[in-house]
């Protein structure tokens, strides 16, 4: 089998859709072996944040010499990059064998009352194979979508993190922060830490209740442990870090605005926490090399210079204020321009509302990818706003970029399968 074959074998259950339950995940697992009970894991459960956390701790888990594992979605340049070794992405003939091992197996299971594994169950029990094979020391593992029914909460992880709650995908999830905030707590486990830098007081209740209920230690963000961010420089942000036993001053991140020293903050609270349950002394140089490495694609991602070009996957609601939040602290208004796609299923109105109040230059287009606006859909919610339609959106880029002053930026944002489009394509 070539790689190209297993890829187009993978996308082909797609049409299998989510759905959720742990039935075909343990299903399939169970024929492997169980891998993921033999991995120790970390797993990430936030509406946003969950990649950028991951990140960060994995880097520093790196910096200080272990072999780790990440499982993370969707990829941006090459689907390799869901399942990553040391933030080197699969290779073609892992990726094979994977596939040659597991294809078998849901064929076995599709016969069943439980029906065809999706996509995303084939894709998890993969990495859970994969980090078992390889014998990570750690496998940070990002959930899909929620939690609770989610195909990665099939592991007992030393460490829960809950990055924030949001409104997103509330026809699956609930439509309230307590309902959604239930199914992200659905990764807690018994007498497992979690860290959390979830604020809004009515999610917090829900993950203190599962908590409590199943005797987890929950440390948050600005109750337990804290960040404050310091004079930045343009393409660095700097803040300091403190808990109840350290404190650690001027740490430097690339990924840059306020939710990103938050998502960093939770990080490092991890990182000592994994220090703690390991009974392992702390050095404070691993985490500031960690962090200061730390990169993650299509999140507030500078791809160009004079002028800047910004590739940055804010595709719902809460991820624009703090895309737009970031673009003041770093750019005049005046000078910036933004180009955008976004998918059916998301907020689109409130989003574009979002931008209009800020900036002037605001460009709406189309992509390739299913659920996506066309244009003439386009034309008649905007054609008779200050937002512009484009058509195409490498003809857009290109008018824009000819049109621009070398102190202007642009930032290209929406659905993360457009930035990744748009990367792929022109960077």
């Amino acid at each position: 089998m070539e790689v190209t074959e297993a890829i187009a074998w993978i996308h082909k259950q797609l049409p299998f859709g989510i759905k959720p339950g742990l039935k075909r995940i343990n299903m399939i697992l169970d024929k492997l072996g169980n891998p993921q009970h033999q991995i120790k894991t970390i797993h990430v459960a936030g509406t946003n944040g969950k990649g950028s956390t991951t990140s960060f701790l994995s880097h520093i888990l790196r910096e200080d010499g272990y072999d780790v594992g990440t499982f993370t979605s969707p990829y941006i340049e090459t689907f390799n990059e869901r399942i990553s070794l040391n933030h080197q992405p699969i290779s073609d003939s892992d990726l094979v064998h994977l596939v040659e091992r597991i294809k078998p197996l849901c064929e076995q299971i599709a016969t069943t009352e439980v029906g065809h594994p999706t996509e995303f169950e084939i894709i998890t029990a993969m990495a859970y194979l994969y980090f078992k094979e390889k014998e990570v020391d750690y496998a940070v593992v990002e959930v899909g979508l929620g939690g609770r029914l989610d195909s990665t909460n099939v592991i007992t992880p030393i460490l829960s993190i809950i990055t924030s709650i949001g409104y997103d995908h509330i026809d699956i999830l609930g439509n309230n922060l307590a309902d959604i905030a239930y199914e992200k707590a659905g990764i807690i486990k018994s007498n497992t830490p979690i860290i959390t830098g979830v604020s809004q007081q009515e999610a917090i209740q829900v993950i203190d209740q599962k908590a409590q209920t199943n005797h987890a230690d929950v440390l948050k963000l600005g109750h337990d442990f804290h960040a404050e961010a310091k004079v930045t420089e343009h393409l660095v942000d700097v803040f300091d870090f403190a808990n109840n036993s350290i404190s650690l001053k001027d740490l430097k991140i690339q990924l840059l605005g306020s939710h990103q020293i938050n998502n960093a903050s939770v990080a490092i609270e991890a990182y000592l926490q994994l220090l703690e349950i390991e009974n392992r002394p702390l050095d404070s140089d691993v985490i500031r090399s960690g962090l200061k490495k730390t990169q993650w694609s299509g999140r507030f991602e500078v791809v160009r210079h004079n002028p800047d070009v910004i590739l940055d996957g804010a595709h719902n609601v809460e991820a624009i204020q703090s895309l737009i939040d970031t673009i003041k602290q770093k750019y005049d208004k005046s000078n910036v321009y933004i180009l955008c796609s976004f998918l059916k299923t998301k907020p689109v109105e409130q989003m574009m509302s979002l931008f209009s109040e800020h900036f002037s230059q605001i460009h709406i287009t189309t992509f390739d990818f299913k659920n996506n606006y066309e244009y003439y859909e386009l034309k008649e919610k905007y054609e008779n706003g200050n937002i512009i339609i484009k058509e195409d959106w490498k003809t857009a880029y290109n008018q824009l970029i000819n049109q621009m002053k070398p102190s202007d930026a642009l930032v290209i944002t929406g659905s993360l399968y457009f930035v990744s489009e748009v990367k792929r394509t022109m960077f």
